[in-house]
Formats: structure tokens, sequence, C-alpha cells
């Protein structure tokens, strides 16, 4: 089930793995519950990376936060380092076994969407400003994400945008998390019900030649 070389991915990539706010893998790093790698290329800040057991910790945490303390959390993580790194698939804190493998497979699989909705996307600066869009179509995959998270349908949204897929729309969420927009958000022209409706006509969804 595991193999001992690790993938680092960044804090934003690890919130939206594990489903998780940006700000609780933060603290995570920041309090030193979970290990970080931390890089610095010239001319830009250091970035922190965690690797595939911290992404276990963090799955586990959603149900452990309010029933546990900071130094078990700690605990935890370091030894769900140890079994990874040793190919094991439990941890035993104390009189407390804690079979991982669950955690382990929703990782493994939120990893495979996240690679997959990168393949999915692109940039081009000719195309809507250089903002991520599916590939051969103009559909902005923030935009999606964000539409959904108000409350917007999928069948509303692939009716607005016949190229829409239904994998696009799953997946559309967890790219936004992983690759936030940089800089100050844009206006939003959905705002109101005309210009949502404008903004789900088919005329947006054409495909580039």
């Amino acid at each position: 089930m595991l193999t001992q070389k690790q993938t680092f991915f960044t804090a934003a990539e690890a919130a939206a793995l594990t489903r998780l706010s940006l700000k609780a893998v933060n603290n995570a790093i920041d309090k030193r519950t979970i290990t970080a790698r931390v890089t610095k290329k010239r001319g830009s800040k250091a970035a922190r990376s965690v690797g595939e057991p911290a992404l276990v910790y963090l799955c586990l945490e959603r149900k452990l936060m309010k029933d546990t303390t900071p130094l078990f959390r700690r605990r935890l993580f370091e030894a769900i380092a140890v079994a990874w790194a040793k190919g094991v698939s439990s941890v035993s804190l104390g009189p407390l076994t804690l079979d991982f493998r669950p955690s382990w497979r929703e990782v493994t699989q939120r990893i495979k969407d996240l690679r997959r909705v990168e393949r999915l996307a692109e940039v081009d600066a000719e195309v809507l400003g250089g903002v991520p869009v599916f590939r051969a179509t103009r559909i902005p995959i923030h935009q999606v994400a964000k539409l959904l998270s108000e409350g917007e349908t999928p069948e509303t949204l692939r009716n607005g945008y016949p190229r829409l897929t239904q994998e696009m729309v799953r997946l559309a969420p967890i790219y936004a998390g992983a690759h936030p927009l940089r800089g100050r958000p844009r206006k939003r022209p959905w705002r109101s019900r005309a210009e949502k409706s404008m903004f789900l006509a088919p005329l947006g969804d054409t495909a580039r030649s």
C-alpha cells in the first residue's frame, strides 16, 4: 500500500487534498504538529511543503481535533511518519491502535484527482487574461468552483456550459483549492440573478480555434 519515497505538496495543495482549511494546515505547520520542508529560490519567499504522512495525519485531524491534545496530535503524526517509512498501515499510541488505511486511501484518491484536473487545466495569456481554464474551452475553473460553493448545482452549470463535463464539475473545487488565484479577486459578474444568467450563457463555452 505504501512507499518510502515521499512526494511533497504545498500548504494549499495539502488543504485541498485533506479538505481542511489552509489556515488549519498552516497552523499545524506553525505549531510543529507536522514537519514541513522549506525551500527558497533566489528572489522569492520561502515555500513550505509537506509529504504524504502529513496528509494522512491531516485527514485524521478533521476527526480528532476536538477530542485530543496538541501533544497527542504531535505524537500521532510522528508515529504515522515512522509507520509510513516502514510500510506499516497502523500505529500504536499507548493502548490505542489506529488503522490509517482509510485515510491513506482517501489521500491517494484525492492526489489522483488533483493530478487529473491539473492535466485538464490550461493557462494561456491569450485566453481570459491567463486565468486557468479547462483545456480547449474558455471555462474558468475557479469560477466553476466558486459558483458551486455558492450553491449553484452541477446541472445548472452544465446546462450553461455544454462542454463542461461531470468530471470537470467534480474536480474544479480541488484545482481551485490547490491553486488559489493570486492578487486581488476579480469582480464577480454573477452577483445578480440577471448577471448570473449571462455568465451561464453557452456563448462563454465556445471551443477555442
